[in-house]
């Protein structure tokens, strides 16, 4: 097939050759002769085959490679094969062997094989007591004691022995109070070697008071990130220099501690709040101060009310009291009418009134406001729970957290905030009717002494005219 082709490409080439000769000719036939182009495709052609006979050199070089590599990769292939079935007789075997050591161990143990699976359980159970224990910090090493508790063997009687040594350590140790050096992580991360007391498996601490953590993945004793109160820190440092006997422990072994560490200050439930929270507050604070101010104008206007009654002959103009019966006498002085009189101290009141009641309504609102931002911070927070949910689905509830949290505490903020102020608007509301309604019983009372007095001296002048006309009036005739 290949000379074939060889053929048929010669052919063609010498056709095409004869072809551009042709050509050549009709166009400058005085220069090419028969001869010469009959040469030039004996070289053309001598040359093509030297080609053809190298590639074609090439590929059966290739072709016998590839043969060699395949030999190769076949006989690999025996011999892994082979290899296998001598790998699967040696396992067979091994597992023939092994359940005949197995069946023989069975035998000779006897009844040890119950007694060897109850301690291996026990090495487990005590196992995970002594990862968590806080006594694990002053013995770091004793774990590797019991690491035949996971491992598939008889365990020897050094380790049987070490099983005993570790329960009855853990229980000593559980009644003891012992110091010890230990490498203590602070809370920005730096290890530092210190004195510690350790009470049982409950608390430890340092000289300063402070309580530590058992860290059980890497054996440490870490400073709680949020301690108790400086009362129980000062009654450690004292039980740890040994001048008090009463010491605060953690009868949960610090998961109390821990939770104390968990749970946010106040800073911190209102940083949960967000912007409306610290609204709130503002407007809580501001509310407080006005009622703060209303609070000490009503008691220094009552102040002054009592002392204008001390001494009501002399009118003061600093005090409601005086203004309004200022006003009732000036009307009666000027021998108005009693409907004129009254109008007149209607106004006083009316004029006392708004001084006194500077603010309330203010008050009042800011009592109305505070649920309502309250309320705005719970629908705000539910929405960007419900986005979470959205996004990540239900599977993190820490993810919700945050919303809620926004939504409870704004809540709470705001009914923190309405109430005082609620109770505080009350409170100088009826103290201020209070006032008013003194100034309006005092002015009325003035008003109605007053006009008394005076319709009393109208009758004695005219009974004292009479009397004098009737006495005249005889003589006169005689």
């Amino acid at each position: 097939m290949i000379v074939l082709f060889k053929q048929t490409y010669v052919k063609t080439l010498m056709v095409f050759v004869m072809f551009c000769a042709q050509v050549s000719l009709g166009q400058a036939s005085s220069v090419v002769t028969h001869d010469e182009l009959l040469q030039r495709i004996d070289a053309s052609v001598n040359q093509h085959k030297q080609i053809d006979q190298q590639r074609l050199n090439e590929f059966l070089a290739a072709n016998n490679e590839r043969q060699k590599l395949l030999k190769q990769a076949q006989q690999r292939l025996l011999d892994a094969q082979k290899r296998q079935k001598q790998l699967k007789q040696q396992f067979d075997k091994n597992e023939t062997r092994l359940t005949e050591q197995n069946n023989y161990l069975t035998e000779r143990s006897g009844q040890l094989g119950e007694v060897f699976g109850v301690v291996k359980q026990q090495a487990q159970d005590l196992s995970g007591v002594i990862q968590d224990s806080m006594i694990s910090a002053q013995y770091p090493t004793r774990m590797s004691a019991i690491a035949f508790a996971d491992e598939q063997r008889i365990p020897t009687l050094t380790e049987l022995k070490g099983l005993w040594f570790l329960l009855t350590q853990e229980m000593a140790a559980t009644a003891e109070i012992e110091r010890f050096e230990s490498q203590v992580a602070q809370p920005n991360g730096v290890f530092e070697t210190s004195e510690i007391m350790r009470v049982g498996p409950f608390v430890a601490f340092d000289e300063q008071g402070r309580y530590l953590q058992y860290n059980p993945g890497s054996q440490q004793l870490e400073v709680f990130a949020r301690q108790p109160s400086g009362a129980i820190q000062n009654q450690a440092s004292l039980f740890y220099q040994e001048q008090q006997g009463m010491l605060a422990v953690d009868p949960s072994r610090g998961n109390l501690l821990e939770l104390l560490g968990r749970t946010p200050t106040l800073k911190g439930r209102i940083d949960q709040a967000g912007g409306i929270g610290y609204l709130i507050i503002s407007l809580g604070l501001l509310g407080l101060l006005i009622a703060l101010w209303r609070i000490l104008n009503v008691l220094f206007a009552e102040f002054q009310i009592k002392r204008q009654f001390k001494d009501i002959n002399t009118l003061q103009a600093n005090n409601p009291l005086g203004r309004v019966l200022t006003a009732v006498n000036d009307s009666c002085g000027n021998h108005q009418d009693q409907t004129s009189t009254e109008i007149r101290v209607d106004e006083a009141l009316l004029k006392e009134v708004p001084r006194l009641e500077s603010g309330l309504t203010f008050l009042k609102l800011l009592a109305a406001v505070a649920p309502l931002l309250g309320l705005l911070g719970t629908v705000t927070g539910m929405i960007g729970t419900f986005q979470s949910i959205t996004v990540f689905g239900t599977s993190d509830p820490k993810l919700m957290a945050g919303g809620i949290s926004q939504a409870l505490m704004t809540t709470v903020l705001g009914l923190c905030v309405a109430i005082p102020l609620l109770f505080c608007h009350s409170l100088i509301a009826s103290r201020v009717k209070r006032l008013i309604q003194l100034l309006q019983q005092v002015a009325f009372s003035v008003m109605a002494d007053n006009f008394a007095a005076s319709s009393i001296a109208q009758p004695l002048s005219s009974s004292k005219d009479s009397v004098v006309g009737e006495s005249t009036s005889p003589a006169t005739v005689t």
